[in-house]
Order: C-alpha cells, then sequence, then structure tokens
C-alpha cells in the first residue's frame, strides 16, 4: 500500500472508530493493549469497608468481584 493510501486509510479509521486509533497509538508507544479502565463510583462507607474486609479475609480481588457482578446483571456481555 502507497504511503498516501496508508495516512488516508488512517485518517478514515480514526475519524469512524477514534477508541480503535487511539488503542493502537497507545500500543505503538506502550506495546500493550489495555483491556480495563478506571471507573470511580460512590458507595456507601460502611458497606465499601465491609467489602474491603470481606475481600482481603477470603483472598479475592475487589475488582474481579466487581466486574463478575457487572456481567451477571448484563447478562454476560461485554
Amino acid at each position: 500500500m502507497q504511503s498516501s493510501k496508508f495516512v488516508q486509510k488512517a485518517r478514515k479509521i480514526a475519524e469512524k472508530s477514534p477508541e480503535v486509533f487511539n488503542t493502537l497509538m497507545e500500543f505503538e508507544k506502550t506495546k500493550k493493549i489495555k483491556t480495563k479502565t478506571r471507573l470511580n463510583f460512590t458507595i456507601d462507607k460502611e458497606v465499601a469497608m465491609k467489602f474491603k474486609k470481606n475481600a482481603r479475609e477470603k483472598g479475592y480481588n475487589m475488582s474481579a468481584k466487581i466486574e463478575q457482578a457487572m456481567k451477571d446483571i448484563i447478562g454476560g456481555q461485554k
């Protein structure tokens, strides 16, 4: 593919799917593709403390449990 055609194709991808283009740019810099995102929630303080304590005692990852609960709510869709 000629250089100018490649640039035109890249611009189209960037316009049509900026998230794909940004992922490719991130990969170019870091050689890693991030598949996770950081979210912020406001949760009752007592519930949060109990959840954190429970996770520590049982040895599980809080993020993984929350992600699984979210998948259960949306029916396993990504």
